[in-house]
């Protein structure tokens, strides 16, 4: 069955269209004219600074996603020389299967010697797309919020996170088709924490999920302390699940993951922190990875 893809279109007279339905389990595309937020876009030296960031929460369950709805042009393409300009790119994201709606707004910005921001969020209310399709689904053993923790994202949140599975069985030395499975599902989570100390911690509770919705895996992963730098930082990058495995003559086979969800935890001067998100993530079927 094909993924359904919607694309709403934001265009340069300040309107917005929408073509295809949204839906559940289906794609949604942004299609941004970079002509509505032009003016932090800063040339020096002959080069041009500046990014249009889409950001995208889902609701009810608040995962919020972000990327660029422009590309770089570069001067020259062998190697690549400065950027000289910035075309729009669409951007695409799955949409979750427990989503009922979608808010959109988009920052522009760029750091020269001095700072440029501007907002495309009607004037803060931002843009609001309902999502249908087959109806929610919701694991009945999602990750639970922990009772003692204080929702304060200003305090910890997410920089950067992924889940994927892999086959992880090694490649013949001479190149060709692997001749087993090592199925594997892997996680990354790159926190950010306002302030740090010694004995600090950061973690995340962690399901995984079958297709349909049954848990099959529930832990606690703690998250490294990744050094000083711009901003205190904990990350987590790793095997989350170890799926089937299999080599001639020799099954072992495991439940399907195809959906993973996080808390994230942080906890400081005993006083235990969070996002407030329940993020996740939905993973392709075992059949289907190489």
């Amino acid at each position: 069955m094909a993924t359904s893809i919607a694309t709403v279109q934001f265009q340069k007279d300040w309107s917005h269209t929408q073509e295809g339905a949204i839906e559940r389990g289906g794609r949604l595309k942004i299609d941004y004219d970079k002509g509505r937020l032009s003016r932090c876009f800063t040339r020096w030296r002959g080069a041009e600074f500046g990014d249009i960031i889409a950001y995208l929460r889902f609701h009810p369950c608040d995962e919020l996603v972000r990327g660029s709805v422009v590309a770089p042009i570069h001067e020259g393409d062998n190697p690549p020389g400065m950027v000289i300009g910035h075309m729009p790119i669409p951007w695409e994201v799955p949409i979750p299967d427990d989503a009922t709606q979608a808010e959109v707004w988009f920052h522009h910005f760029s750091q020269t010697s001095s700072r440029c921001d501007a907002w495309d969020s009607r004037f803060g209310a931002n843009y609001w797309f309902a999502i249908g399709g087959a109806p929610p689904r919701v694991p009945a053993q999602p990750v639970s919020y922990r009772s003692d923790a204080r929702t304060s994202p200003d305090m910890v949140n997410t920089l950067e996170q992924s889940a994927t599975k892999i086959n992880a069985f090694p490649q013949p030395a001479g190149g060709g088709s692997r001749q087993g499975t090592d199925l594997q599902t892997m996680l990354k989570v790159v926190a950010w924490v306002k302030e740090t100390t010694y004995g600090a911690n950061a973690w995340i509770d962690v399901h995984v999920f079958d297709g349909q919705d049954r848990l099959i895996q529930a832990q606690t992963v703690t998250l490294a302390y990744t050094g000083f730098g711009p901003a205190f930082r904990f990350k987590f990058s790793g095997k989350m699940y170890q799926g089937s495995t299999a080599t001639p003559g020799s099954v072992q086979p495991k439940p399907d993951a195809r959906k993973v969800q996080y808390r994230l935890y942080y906890e400081i001067n005993f006083q235990v922190y969070t996002d407030g998100i329940l993020h996740q993530f939905e993973l392709q079927e075992d059949a289907v990875t190489r």
